[in-house]
């Protein structure tokens, strides 16, 4: 189920390669510059997005299709196709592993929703001290609504490139419990930092971290700490980014994460591929 989505974004990188403008607003997997793409120009981006490591069995494949398009030299606007295959089991034996396939509960599920960006250039990380941009971005399905914002912070040097992205984000999820329409709200607070050595003009290594908070009700629950390196390489044509995030420590113990690790709430590990096209 998940060898196809990556093969394509393979045939895919290939297929276009034949283009010949490209233009690219980012170096991270995850975290965000101020850059924008000129006006006119379009971009096209695949992400996927592999997560594994839970207090049950849990595997899961995060993917999006992107469609950047630069709207004024400092505004761009972006819309996105996202799926989520999500594969988990409701129980575990007592040395961690699954028990048996049938008594497991090992279930399957995919989700869709569509995004729409809009980020805001205030300033450029070249011409001024600091970069800095808004960023909205508003995501819909049929059972869940979330609405997140950002604000951008970076600073580019002939070799090196630092970020910090400060994240806030609400959702609304709608469930049925006994027979019964439920709604919860959740607020996430994020924050994301990254740095990236260029070795050469298109390829750089570096290291993203990554900070996740989750408060319900009005509750602060989970806390966790993510970091691991970066890779970026880029053509004439296209642009590849490879980030590996191991989660490093758990930052709000409690009764629903008491580990070292918040293994409830978040995975151990997080791997994402994102492909980047000139169009």
């Amino acid at each position: 189920m998940y060898r196809i989505p990556f093969i394509a974004s393979i045939f895919l990188l290939i297929v276009v390669s034949s283009f010949t403008a490209f233009a690219q607003d980012r170096y991270f997997a995850r975290t965000y510059q101020s850059i924008t793409l000129p006006k006119g120009v379009k971009d096209f981006e695949v992400w996927n997005t592999w997560r594994t490591g839970r207090n049950y069995f849990y595997r899961r494949l995060d993917q999006r299709i992107e469609l950047e398009i630069g709207l004024t030299d400092k505004l761009q606007t972006a819309l996105y196709l996202n799926a989520s295959h999500i594969a988990s089991a409701s129980y575990i034996d007592v040395n961690g592993g699954i028990a048996d396939t049938a008594s497991s509960g090992i279930e399957s599920e995919s989700e869709f929703s569509f995004s729409s960006e809009w980020k805001w250039r205030l300033s450029s990380a070249d011409a001024n001290a600091v970069g800095l941009a808004l960023y909205g971005e508003l995501t819909c399905s049929p059972a869940e609504t979330e609405l997140e914002g950002k604000i951008i912070l970076d600073k580019r040097t002939e070799k090196n490139i630092l970020a910090l992205n400060l994240v806030g984000e609400m959702e609304w999820k709608a469930q049925v419990v006994h027979g019964k329409k439920e709604s919860e709200k959740e607020i996430l607070f994020e924050t994301d930092a990254a740095y990236m050595h260029m070795l050469k003009s298109n390829f750089g290594l570096g290291l993203e971290l990554r900070n996740n908070n989750v408060m319900v009700e009005s509750e602060w629950e989970h806390s966790a700490l993510f970091g691991g390196p970066s890779l970026f390489f880029s053509g004439n044509k296209y642009f590849i980014i490879l980030n590996v995030l191991p989660q490093l420590t758990n930052l709000k113990k409690s009764d629903k994460a008491p580990g070292s690790l918040d293994l409830n709430e978040y995975e151990k590990l997080e791997v994402r591929l994102l492909l980047g096209f000139g169009l």
